[in-house]
């Protein structure tokens, strides 16, 4: 029997930690809209719910979820793929996506409709997706990085937020330096297109400029190189590949942050960007995950 037409569907799966689900939003970023996670863990764990607008394809994230998982360490979660009717998931995202308060930041979903606390800096992401939307480890990790950075005084001409997906990164940038150059890119298109709305819907066009790069390929890039502030909310793996890459980018005086490292991954990582030059001035643990702020040694 065929669905719907405005049926979606949904990816049902458990996790053991709530601090994996940063990983499981990266494997599946580009196939889903939005993700929920069980607050409560039962028996089996976590239940995750990712939303997608299209059916997905089974063995696609299956595969997907075997390489992504051992990649970090992590046990292959079983997973199951239902219909659901649009209405019911746009209504299960709204109810378990509330606003987020990181410090001086209030992160709120377009649903949200109360007043926005006067005290806090407000940063507002689509709620089409979960990725980045400042209630994770890796992203509460770099927020709190760069407010610490400004709390010591440290001054920018330039940044850049790398493999930026919402965009919240270079949005808090901009918060924090008013005036400043930011670029943000990413390499998936899907990932642009909701950044440059999110910079739109953030009044942050004239100071951050969004685009399709994968790392430092881009001729945006080079045009203003080296930055006194480079951020990369990845993983490990391409942390650690591009180590070499990244400290070229940044400025003699320069600061790097660096998130998306489960704790148990964070010594490799400072090991391969201290043979490229880098030393370690700051480490921030937010349960499993760590965020390294580094500078030129």
């Amino acid at each position: 029997m065929e669905n719907d037409p405005s049926d979606s569907w949904q990816i049902v799966f458990h996790i053991a930690e709530k601090d994996h689900l940063s990983v499981f939003e990266t494997i599946l970023e580009p196939f889903v809209d939005g993700i929920c996670l069980d607050e409560d863990a039962g028996e089996a764990g976590r239940r995750v719910v990712a939303f997608c607008s299209a059916q997905p394809n089974a063995p696609e994230i299956e595969s997907r979820f075997i390489v992504g998982a051992l990649a970090v360490g992590l046990e292959t979660p079983i997973f199951k793929i239902e219909p659901v009717a649009s209405v019911d998931w746009v209504a299960q995202y709204q109810a378990r996506t509330p606003p987020v308060t990181i410090g001086s930041f209030f992160i709120y979903p377009d649903h949200f409709d109360d007043e926005l606390p006067a005290d806090k800096m407000p940063i507002a992401l689509n709620a089409g997706l979960a990725f980045g939307t400042g209630e994770h480890q890796t992203t509460e990790g770099c927020l709190r990085a760069l407010e610490g950075l400004v709390a010591d005084g440290y001054q920018i001409r330039n940044a850049i937020d790398v493999g930026c997906g919402s965009a919240i990164l270079a949005i808090g940038i901009s918060k924090l330096w008013p005036v400043v150059e930011i670029l943000a890119c990413d390499n998936d298109p899907l990932a642009v297109e909701t950044a440059s709305e999110n910079v739109l819907k953030n009044d942050c066009a004239q100071a951050v400029k969004v685009f399709e790069s994968d790392f430092y390929s881009a001729s945006e890039v080079s045009a203003i190189s080296p930055f006194d502030l480079v951020v990369a909310n990845i993983l490990a793996g391409p942390l650690i590949g591009a180590a070499g890459a990244t400290a070229k980018q940044v400025s003699p005086m320069g600061r790097l942050i660096l998130s998306g490292i489960l704790n148990e991954q964070a010594a490799d990582v400072v090991a391969a960007h201290e043979i490229a030059g880098l030393t370690v001035i700051d480490h921030l643990e937010i349960d499993e995950w760590t965020t390294l702020v580094l500078r030129l040694s």
